[in-house]
């Protein structure tokens, strides 16, 4: 989910050449990508709670208000659910004693959780010589673009 969200607004704020958005505007693009859930209350509500734990990349509080700036280098992530799918596990034990075994690239969140680069994904699999996986990470990033 983090993963997601981070790559949707990365993603749209480089569409639309923005430096910056607001809170509100990240969280009308990610209701309107299916991420988050229109909720009844306030917009931006659920988004909050993860810039509070610095989930979100380049969020940022200007006053009371709260923003997200676009990192010019992005690359686009995954999460440890995305790569369970790509590697057709079911559990997330699974998941995690197959990175340990094989070594896989990853980076931790300051909360809590991991997230991996496609790009050091992809090299890894060059790396491992495991062409079906590359294939796999190269369709994924094609399909998020």
């Amino acid at each position: 989910m983090i993963a997601k969200m981070n790559n949707c607004i990365q993603r749209r704020l480089q569409e639309e050449n923005l430096s910056e958005v607001s809170l509100r505007v990240a969280a009308h693009w990610l209701v309107e990508d299916g991420i988050l859930k229109n909720s009844a209350g306030q917009v931006g509500f659920q988004l909050r709670r993860y810039f509070n734990y610095n989930d979100i990349f380049g969020s940022f509080k200007k006053g009371n208000f709260w923003y997200i700036r676009r990192i010019i280098d992005y690359q686009e992530i995954l999460g440890a659910q995305d790569l369970s799918k790509i590697f057709g596990l079911k559990s997330r034990t699974s998941i995690y004693r197959k990175i340990k075994e094989e070594q896989i690239p990853f980076s931790r969140l300051r909360r809590k959780g991991i997230y991996f680069t496609t790009f050091d994904l992809m090299k890894w699999a060059i790396k491992k010589n495991y062409m079906s996986l590359y294939q796999k990470f190269q369709a994924f990033h094609k399909e998020n673009e």
